[in-house]
């Protein structure tokens, strides 16, 4: 049995993911701004709705790409980037049912919901396409 390594990530690839997830949030922003033109609150709805998802999902981004001594901290750290990830979006979705009549009745609800599936895709897309440069970088090898 091999000690265990530290479980490190690529930097480049963290700061790449980072920027791929803003451009993917800009994306669907403008999409989002031209489908509903002229609706009322729309534009606030948007931003409010934008905003939260884009920092549940750079926050869940960069925690997932903390480095961690040992394979548990590593688990530990993954569950925490997918709670924080959720958390934000729960919670306005929330506060939106309570207070937000406002934004609640512009859409604001449904954009959240939108935003926060585009923007968990592409963090699939992200861990997927950088676990295998993340395993040559923590000295993992494959074990069959």
């Amino acid at each position: 049995m091999t000690p265990l390594k530290e479980i490190r990530h690529d930097p480049k690839w963290t700061l790449v993911g980072a920027a791929v997830l803003l451009a993917v949030q800009g994306v669907a922003v403008a999409i989002a701004l031209a489908v509903g033109n002229g609706r009322p609150r729309w534009a606030e709805a948007v931003a409010f709705a934008a905003g939260i998802c884009l920092m549940g999902a750079l926050g869940g981004w960069l925690i997932a790409r903390k480095p961690a001594k040992n394979p548990a901290l590593a688990v530990a750290g993954g569950l925490a980037a997918a709670g924080f990830r959720l958390f934000l979006p729960l919670a306005a979705l929330v506060w939106l049912q309570g207070g937000g009549a406002g934004l609640r009745a512009a859409g604001a609800g449904g954009l959240i919901v939108g935003f926060y599936l585009a923007l968990l895709a592409t963090d699939i897309f992200l861990h997927i396409m950088g676990s295998g440069r993340d395993r040559r970088r923590s000295g993992g090898t494959r074990e069959n």
